[in-house]
């Protein structure tokens, strides 16, 4: 699913009707006397939904508009981000299909407009994309909950493509992120989401939650049921090329609107955790069974390899696969690190996943929109 877009116009796709709604005062980014700018390389603007709109449900994009020297020249730009489920629905427990974009484009076109900001949807649909999040909500089968899910992932060692990954662990095991600058990867449990914001959002790991705090109210039902959120956010050009292999010049609304490039980015962020939890579900305890297995499934790797690799996964479970890899790089460094765990990664390891990893796979195979109507009065 779409969520979490931005989007920038340049100065001659938009036009500011009221400047005195940003903040500061936009006016004299367009008229004289024009700021100085100094050493500063930008000037920001900016208007923001308030927490008591969102609370009464008036749901408003966050707007940012930016003067910066390029190339000798002023320009101004403006930055519209907003979540694209909200602008429909005022939640993003709803899922979205390609076809609503038409819809969101005309809502988002009427809201600005009340923001004092007029444009054209046309502009809007073929605006550039500089970050964009994908998520998927998943309701998990009766047995599991996503505490249960989160504290196995915390157990992978999961690197962003050699970069240096930090690993946030928190809100009592209800959520855990991989981020890079470039990039993020999180999994949470969406309803604890929901009750962290009722005390304060810098708790809670989406923004202004404030306009879906008693989402799920109106659900009965005998069984509650649990909704586990996986958000992939890719957060510059690069990595959005990186990751979907679209060009910079193509990487529009029009473009990355798309729940297939959503999916394809879901599974391929999945896969890679499973890829590294399955090499630590990899039964070594019977030595020579070990060793018969992994030569037959890599009949090209060397005896060597097949013992290093047996040497890997036994210091690897038994000192836990943080404190292992904290001790190959304080001794060589997090290159070494990422070396050998990319040679290890490269066997055929048959390691058995949890059930409730199978459960999440198979809804990530098949993408079928999530609605709260569904769920409704279901006992």
């Amino acid at each position: 699913m779409i969520d979490t877009i931005t989007i920038r116009l340049s100065q001659n796709e938009f036009k500011i009707l009221d400047h005195s709604k940003f903040n500061p005062d936009c006016y004299h980014f367009f008229y004289p006397p024009y700021p100085k700018m100094g050493s500063r390389p930008y000037l920001d603007a900016y208007q923001n939904p308030t927490k008591t709109e969102l609370k009464d449900g008036i749901y408003k994009p966050q707007l940012t508009l930016r003067k910066r020297i390029q190339r000798s020249d002023e320009v101004v730009y403006l930055y519209i981000q907003f979540s694209a489920p909200k602008v429909l629905y005022r939640n993003n427990f709803d899922e979205l299909i390609d076809t609503d974009l038409d819809e969101i484009l005309s809502r988002l076109t009427a809201s600005l407009k009340n923001m004092g900001v007029m444009l054209r949807i046309k502009d809007l649909r073929d605006a550039k994309v500089t970050k964009i999040h994908y998520s998927k909500n998943i309701v998990l089968p009766e047995y599991i909950i996503p505490s249960m899910v989160i504290g196995e992932i915390k157990k992978v060692d999961y690197n962003l493509h050699n970069e240096l990954t930090e690993r946030d662990y928190r809100n009592a095991g209800h959520s855990i992120r991989f981020h890079t600058n470039n990039y993020e990867l999180i999994i949470y449990d969406k309803k604890k989401d929901l009750q962290k914001s009722m005390h304060s959002d810098k708790r809670s790991i989406e923004n202004g939650n404030s306009i879906q705090l008693k989402l799920f109210d109106t659900i009965k039902r005998k069984k509650q049921f649990e909704v586990l959120r996986i958000e992939s956010r890719l957060n510059n050009a690069n990595w959005i090329k990186k990751e979907l292999g679209i060009s910079k010049q193509n990487q529009t609304l029009r473009t990355l609107f798309s729940n297939d490039l959503s999916c394809k980015l879901l599974r391929k962020s999945w896969k890679a955790i499973l890829n590294r939890y399955s090499f630590m579900r990899c039964e070594i305890d019977e030595k020579e069974k070990f060793l018969a297995n992994f030569m037959v499934q890599n009949p090209d790797v060397r005896l060597t390899n097949a013992l290093a690799t047996y040497g890997f996964l036994e210091l690897a479970k038994h000192m836990g696969i943080g404190k292992f890899r904290n001790l190959v790089e304080n001794k060589y460094s997090n290159r070494t690190w990422y070396t050998l765990k990319k040679t290890i990664d490269n066997y055929n390891l048959n390691g058995n996943l949890p059930n409730h990893f199978e459960a999440i796979s198979t809804i990530l195979k098949d993408y079928k929109p999530l609605h709260l109507e569904d769920y409704k009065d279901s006992l």
